[in-house]
């Protein structure tokens, strides 16, 4: 029963917590119940607390908490997830000390702001006012608003998910690096990409151009000698053809190196080869520990995985349990069909929200199931359907994207291996060729964010 049902009733003591992160500073607002009910808009002038994001900022926010009551309990605190890691010890104090707290979606407080206020400047304190009315109005009016209890990942998941999200970066940053060297390569030495015909950014072919910069220096070097510069980058096969390299380089279109090229060489060669180690041990990390968990069994069959994909999903789900059915986890994903009704209008659309990261992690998996794999697999007849139906490709993935999600939820909640001939009673897919799945990732960033810009432009 909301507390404002209880009519006739002394008040009882409740205090509201609005608190907008930063990364300097924080805002709080605290509110009572009081100030809510008995005193019109005076909330909207309540004041605030900006206190620094560092040990004596908490104590001043505890001192200003036990300000208003010592009992954590006479309050209910709303936060946003966007804080991340400048909310994280703030997070943890107030948790630490039990002091209720749940999130709340940055969208919900931007609509309830200018529902209130109109289209004034967002400032941090009305953002935390805001977020203490909307604490007031779910717990003593009986408004319902979408908020979840916050809690912190275990130290496992969020090591795990940070080792996932600084691959992806190292990765996006090699991929450029990558291009650029394969530009210069164009100018420098053309003939390389008839040698190394699947790229020339590879290590091999950089470790060969940090060695011989030029091909005039490639085509004087001994060919036993280059030989084992390829067989130190594992090209086995390359290096028996040293000699053959050699001949490329004597006979090179290629311009010779101007000052400023050459630097952009031996920087790429120094920044590429250098990040090529990083990679395969953070690769190498990421996999034991994936693989040391017990769930990792039940989706290491998931097609067009790898680990680190794979090590998103575990440790953004987490606790498999926190989600009642697959509905639930479907839409923590953000890839869920919610009816939205608008008085004569009903119809169904993906939701913009969701988590970001097990969003792209699903949809790295997806997409070169429906679009690069040989067979007809279940995961692109479903693609294809939703498309005959007139809906765009980046209306159709989100369905794809959901019954992935459907099937691993599957998978965790009931420790049943994954096999999609039993999620869809269709025959297994046929994988698409090394070369052709990794052109595809080079591009799969890319693609998300264009599905994703066009879905909120869809619910803007």
């Amino acid at each position: 029963m909301a507390l404002l049902d209880q009519l006739g009733q002394p008040l009882p003591e409740r205090y509201y917590l609005g608190v907008d992160v930063g990364y300097k500073a924080h805002v709080a607002a605290v509110i009572s119940l009081e100030t809510f009910v008995k005193r019109g808009d005076h909330w909207k002038r309540s004041p605030c607390l900006e206190f620094p994001s560092t040990q004596a900022g908490l104590e001043k926010l505890q001192q200003h908490l036990d300000s208003f009551s010592p009992d954590p309990h006479t309050f209910l605190g709303l936060c946003e997830p966007t804080g991340g890691f400048y909310g994280a010890t703030l997070f943890q104090f107030l948790l630490d000390r039990g002091y209720p707290m749940w999130w709340i979606e940055n969208a919900t407080t931007r609509h309830m702001r200018e529902k209130i206020l109109g289209h004034l400047p967002k400032t941090d304190e009305t953002d935390a006012r805001v977020m203490a009315r909307i604490a007031y109005l779910h717990q003593a009016v009986g408004e319902e608003f979408t908020i979840r209890p916050l809690k912190l990942a275990s130290a496992d998941d969020q090591e795990l998910l940070q080792l996932c999200r600084d691959s992806w970066k190292l990765k996006s940053m090699m991929t450029r690096a990558r291009n650029q060297f394969s530009q210069l390569m164009a100018v420098t030495f053309p003939e390389l990409k008839t040698f190394f015909t699947k790229s020339v950014s590879t290590l091999a072919p950089v470790m060969l151009v940090d060695a011989y910069p030029t091909p005039a220096e490639l085509a004087a070097a001994p060919a036993q000698e280059i030989a084992d510069v390829l067989w130190k980058a594992g090209a086995y096969h390359h290096a028996r053809r040293a000699e053959d390299l050699r001949a490329l380089a004597r006979n090179s279109s290629g311009l010779l190196p101007d000052p400023g090229r050459a630097w952009r060489i031996a920087w790429l060669t120094d920044y590429l080869l250098a990040n090529f180690e990083a990679r395969l041990a953070l690769d190498r990390r990421i996999r034991q520990q994936v693989k040391a968990r017990e769930a990792f069994q039940w989706i290491k069959d998931v097609p067009y995985a790898g680990p680190a994909t794979l090590a998103v999903i575990l440790a953004v789900t987490g606790d498999i349990d926190r989600f009642p059915n697959y509905r639930r986890y479907v839409a923590y994903t953000g890839y869920f069909a919610g009816l939205e009704t608008s008085q004569t209008i009903d119809r169904t659309r993906m939701s913009k929200r969701g988590n970001r990261d097990l969003k792209r992690a699903l949809f790295q998996i997806a997409a070169p199931l429906v679009w690069f794999d040989h067979g007809d697999n279940a995961y692109k007849a479903l693609f294809e359907r939703k498309v005959a139906q007139g809906r765009p490709w980046y209306k159709a993935m989100p369905y794809v994207c959901a019954a992935l999600a459907r099937h691993i939820y599957h998978c965790l909640k009931f420790k049943d291996p994954y096999d999609v001939e039993k999620a869809f009673a269709e025959p297994m897919s046929l994988p698409a060729s090394e070369q052709v799945e990794t052109d595809l990732r080079l591009d799969l960033d890319g693609r998300f964010e264009v599905m994703e810009a066009h879905l909120a432009l869809e619910m803007d």
